[in-house]
């Protein structure tokens, strides 16, 4: 049985609190539905739960966005739920982030992260990391587009992008792509990541 609330939908609205009704309500502009055959919530429209002091997104997980979807300034630690597509801009500033391995499998747009619009793909993200911004880059090395294999390139080839591996060498996020990296490295590259971590790095 179908509900229906202005724009918003409720399919099988037994599997959502009326906690998470709420959330979804307020924060989705267009009409929102729970996908029975995923159980992920997909929005026809933006969703934007910006500044509203989130540790998560209320127990949800979400399909996909044909819109914009903003978490900005908030308390998420992980972007476990988050979107798997997103149609436009994915935004998720100002948040106490330890990793993006839950970020979105694809973004239509822009990724912003720290006020910094990148695109989604693997040229942008290389790009940032060759800058010098510490916290987005060790981020990013936490992103599923930088596999073990672009991460061995690159350091291979750009002693920059080593010096940022070796700071996020032995962190907790980066634990999954360090296991599967030391079977992959040569050993003059793991000489290399463990001197750059001695003498910068940081734990």
């Amino acid at each position: 049985m179908n509900y229906i609330r202005g724009y918003k939908i409720f399919e099988n609205n037994t599997d959502l609190t009326e906690e998470q009704i709420d959330f979804l309500n307020r924060c989705t502009g267009g009409e929102w539905k729970l996908n029975t055959n995923t159980g992920l919530i997909d929005v026809q429209g933006w969703f934007d739960c910006g500044s509203m002091n989130l540790n998560d997104f209320k127990g949800l997980r979400f399909g996909k966005v044909t819109d914009y979807f903003s978490c900005n300034n908030n308390n998420l630690k992980t972007l476990d739920g988050s979107p798997r597509e997103v149609y436009e801009d994915f935004w998720c500033d100002d948040n106490p982030l330890m990793s993006l391995e839950e970020a979105p499998l694809k973004v239509g747009d822009y990724f912003v992260l720290y006020n910094f619009f990148l695109r989604y793909n693997l040229n942008e993200f290389l790009k940032m990391i060759k800058r010098d911004r510490p916290v987005a880059t060790e981020l990013l090395l936490t992103h599923h587009f930088l596999t073990p294999q672009v991460i061995k390139r690159e350091i291979t080839e750009n002693s920059y992008f080593c010096y940022y591996v070796s700071r996020a060498w032995n962190t907790p996020p980066f634990k999954k792509k360090q296991e599967e990296l030391t079977k992959i490295l040569t050993p003059e590259d793991l000489q290399k990541i463990d001197a750059l971590w001695s003498i910068g790095g940081y734990l």
